[in-house]
């Protein structure tokens, strides 16, 4: 388990006011007790803005590029980029992963890349942003549900949280009863993402907690991309590649570093600090910025029964999200 926020951090707070009193310089003292009680949550927040930008950026690239041969694009950069970031900050055994964690680095791999996007990037494409983002943010709603068919102790409010959003989801997509059938697989390939992401969260847990962020990062993302090579490389080579704007190509290289490889850094640093339930609680947000964005770019339209589906299920996100805050400092990670 993960020391608690009142563990790691109190500790350090206390001496540096010590200090600070000693010396006279009080104004000193605040800077690391800022960044150990806050650091995670920013990192959180630049995570929500990088992935809420994806689903609209994303969205308007596939106008000029196909949706497999887009993500075969941007893992070839993200992969190059992983691997010289892991050369330039590890040294020696830093770099690697014991062979009895390479199981564990395979499932990670499968699951928060290969399954994860390809659920993501299809779904996207036969559906809008706002709906993607929304079904995609039930990640903590799958992770609570997992973690309990694993054992992990639920309480009635959890399951009540869980209970709402589906209702949610279920009303959600009522609002489609008119869209096409490619709509609904859309929506449906956007949930297996979010259960994808919420297996990966689970899986890499132990391993945060054994190897720095970058090589977690590095060797799962070498997993996850053999199959999805395989799986991209035909419509890769169907794709006119020397007709894509400069628009197009700024944008696979921007969704290659920045929602992917930089988000992922960060959203394994925050699991490691917060343990995965409280890390989670901040794709609440995601939905949200993402439907305003979408609303800008594309117009999206948001009829009565779209919002109060929308409503439940963000307000059974809160719900499973608000025990996981009340728990005691010391139980600030799961397992």
């Amino acid at each position: 388990m993960e020391p608690s926020l009142d563990e790691s951090g109190t500790g350090e707070s206390e001496l540096a006011d010590t200090v600070s009193g000693e010396q006279g310089t009080e104004a000193l003292a605040p800077a690391p007790d800022v960044m150990s009680r806050f650091g995670p949550e920013l990192a959180q927040l630049t995570v929500v803005m990088l992935w809420a930008s994806t689903f609209v950026a994303a969205k308007a690239a596939f106008a000029e590029v196909s949706p497999l041969a887009f993500l075969l694009a941007r893992f070839v950069i993200m992969v190059t980029l992983a691997f010289a970031v892991l050369l330039v900050l590890q040294r020696g055994a830093g770099r690697w992963v014991d062979r009895s964690d390479w199981g564990l680095v395979v499932l990670a791999g499968l699951t928060g890349y290969t399954l994860y996007q390809l659920g993501f990037i299809l779904g996207l494409s036969r559906t809008s942003p706002f709906s993607s983002s929304l079904l995609i943010a039930m990640v903590p709603l799958f992770t609570v549900l997992i973690l309990a068919v694993m054992g992990e102790p639920t309480p009635l409010q959890g399951w009540v949280g869980l209970g709402v959003a589906l209702v949610g989801v279920a009303i959600f997509l009522l609002d489609k009863r008119g869209a096409s059938a490619g709509t609904l697989l859309g929506d449906l390939l956007s949930i297996g993402a979010a259960i994808s992401f919420a297996t990966y969260g689970i899986i890499t847990r132990p391993l945060v907690k054994k190897y720095p962020a970058e090589t977690v990062s590095a060797w799962s993302v070498f997993a996850g991309s053999i199959p999805l090579f395989v799986i991209c490389m035909p419509s890769a080579l169907r794709q006119d590649w020397t007709t894509l704007s400069g628009a197009a190509w700024l944008t696979i290289v921007y969704l290659a570093i920045f929602p992917v490889y930089i988000a992922y850094i960060l959203w394994n640093f925050a699991i490691a600090q917060r343990g995965v339930a409280k890390a989670t609680t901040f794709n609440l947000l995601v939905p949200i910025v993402a439907g305003g964005l979408s609303a800008v770019f594309f117009g999206e339209p948001f009829g009565p029964l779209k919002l109060l589906g929308a409503g439940l299920v963000l307000a059974g996100l809160v719900i499973v999200r608000t025990r996981e805050w009340r728990r005691p400092a010391a139980k600030g990670s799961i397992g």
